[in-house]
């Protein structure tokens, strides 16, 4: 960040070094609630990649590092309702599998695959 707020006009780089430095203390509400979209994006991307590469739950490993990390009200609404379209499908999905392997088999459970 040195570097690069060299490169700005002195004025500039004290208010964007300082505006830097506030979100990485998380020293002022408006810095936690900067940070809390930042990690909204992040699991929205991993939410994104999901669906197109329609691997629900893949990269669950990003929402669980999320964990208790959010707090402002409007965030937790965004991230109810990206819980609650995220559920739907992992549902949706386990619910083929469950279904899809006594179909795929083509035998029931106690009955042995005829080839």
């Amino acid at each position: 960040m040195n570097h690069l707020s060299a490169l700005l006009p002195e004025g500039l780089k004290k208010e964007i070094y300082g505006l830097w430095e506030e979100y990485e203390t998380q020293s002022s509400p408006e810095a936690r609630l900067v940070k809390e979209f930042d990690l909204l994006e992040m699991i929205l991307q991993a939410h994104e990649y999901e669906e197109l590469e329609g691997t629900p739950g893949r990269l669950q490993e990003f929402f669980d590092s999320t964990n208790g990390r959010f707090h402002h009200p409007d965030v937790l609404r965004l991230l109810s309702s990206l819980n609650e379209e995220r559920g739907c499908k992992l549902t949706k999905t386990d619910e083929t599998k469950n279904s899809g392997n006594s179909q795929t088999t083509g035998a029931s459970p106690s009955q042995p695959r005829k080839t």
